[in-house]
């Protein structure tokens, strides 16, 4: 089954106006992108395409939650993700998806939105992925995690103190 055909609109027997489109993103869709960084994730895309004379001005909503593991304990936390972002679209001329401006050419029927939602739900994602509370996370590994940096603190025990005798010559210079 194709998990991404919802994806696809046929914009060819559309009449010139606002249309409304739906879209369900759930672990079907990320597993069909071999690098996703999500595996679990629910939401929903809301896409109202305006069809203009010679183009197309999508407004693409997603409200959802992902699952990713927590930066801190590595236990699962759970994250809602929003986005709202706008995609123009000009038909003729040769296709180019590179540009922000889109362009397709006459051998294209449909509108692939799937790569783009999924770029843009990454894109959303948090730089630091961590629980809230510290009550939250793992209590193991944070307990871990605590005596690490107090090892730390202390300096190793692995008897590699002592400095250099190379770097003791430049002390000298002054």
């Amino acid at each position: 089954m194709d998990h991404l055909a919802p994806f696809r609109i046929p914009f060819v027997g559309l009449k010139p106006g606002k249309h409304e489109f739906q879209m369900e993103v759930d672990a079907s869709f990320f597993d069909s992108f071999p690098f996703s960084e999500i595996s679990k994730a629910q939401g929903m895309v809301n896409v109202i395409l305006d069809k203009l004379g010679n183009g197309l001005d999508c407004h693409v909503n997603f409200q959802g939650l992902c699952q990713l593991p927590c930066d801190r304990c590595l236990s699962d936390l759970e994250l809602p993700l929003t986005f709202q972002e706008r995609l123009i679209v000009q038909l003729g001329g040769q296709t180019d998806l590179e540009n922000d401006i889109w362009t397709l050419g006459p051998e294209l029927h449909e509108l692939n939105l799937a790569q783009p939602v999924f770029e843009w739900i990454h894109l959303c994602l948090p730089f630091r992925r961590v629980h809230p509370d510290l009550e939250a996370c793992d209590p193991t590994m944070v307990d871990h995690l605590a005596q690490s940096s107090r090892k730390d603190e202390k300096g190793t025990d692995d008897g590699n103190d002592a400095i250099d005798p190379r770097w003791n010559a430049l002390k000298d210079l002054k």
